[in-house]
């Protein structure tokens, strides 16, 4: 496995973080918004902190910034067997089931 740089997390991270503003808004469930709410801005956080990087930093591999992404990681392991039932679309349940994995590494690095 290689280790992926800050310019590869960013990219996974700007896609996921898309999701979660899909499945947010297609669902009609309040749980369902307030746990894509919670995941995008702990995701976001992380964003933030890696936008303070100049883009010659971009080359260096990637390190988890914020302890929050622990946890991110764990919600989106446990979300991804119940995908189905958290995700209307067909669509954005297949965008989740590519990015978490790649995901879930990142913030385990």
């Amino acid at each position: 496995m290689t280790k992926k740089n800050v310019a590869d997390a960013l990219h996974i991270f700007y896609e996921l973080n898309a999701c979660f503003s899909d499945a947010y808004w297609e669902t009609n469930d309040i749980n369902q918004k307030d746990r894509f709410f919670a995941m995008k801005s702990i995701l976001q956080d992380e964003l933030d902190e890696l936008h303070k990087l100049s883009l010659q930093d971009h080359e260096y591999p990637y390190e988890p910034m914020s302890p929050n992404l622990q946890q991110l990681s764990k919600t989106l392991q446990t979300l991804l067997p119940n995908l189905n039932q958290a995700v209307i679309r067909p669509q954005t349940a297949s965008r989740f089931v590519d990015l978490i994995p790649s995901a879930c590494e990142l913030f385990e690095s």
